[in-house]
């Protein structure tokens, strides 16, 4: 499936490609800049589509591990395991521990989405100006190999 997607996404930005260089050598500069902001969403939408699955990936499996270790330390018998009792602090503490990790992972995943967002109009902006200008050079280069 990832492999799929992987080509699928390859096609697509070929297309793009195709298009803002067909775009490029008729000059057509408000076309090229409407093609390359769709390239640009697309672009990144598949990237926040792998970051959040990525991200909710590993989440789930840290979480999933802390969710154990507290429930067995709280399913374990003490009175008849003694020899498990310092170890039950130092659990208890550790989930603790990795439970504020995640706590601050999770944050700073959204604080990092949430400044991506806000300067995305920037971003894209300044990525439509870039392929822009280069391909503005190679539209010229015709021009100057003819002369």
């Amino acid at each position: 499936m990832k492999r799929e997607l992987e080509r699928q996404f390859n096609h697509e930005v070929e297309i793009y490609r195709k298009a803002l260089l067909y775009y490029a050598k008729k000059c057509d500069w408000q076309m090229f800049e409407a093609k390359a902001g769709k390239m640009f969403d697309y672009v990144e939408s598949i990237e926040y589509q792998e970051l959040e699955r990525r991200f909710f990936n590993t989440f789930s499996i840290i979480l999933g591990a802390v969710i154990l270790t507290v429930v067995c330390c709280l399913n374990v018998d003490y009175a008849v395991h003694q020899e498990w009792l310092p170890m039950k602090s130092r659990l208890l503490f550790s989930a603790v521990a990795v439970c504020s990790f995640e706590l601050y992972f999770y944050l700073d995943y959204r604080i990092y989405m949430n400044v991506k967002t806000r300067h995305y109009p920037k971003r894209r902006e300044k990525f439509i100006h870039a392929i822009e200008k280069d391909f503005q050079t190679y539209s010229r280069q015709p021009e100057t190999n003819r002369t």
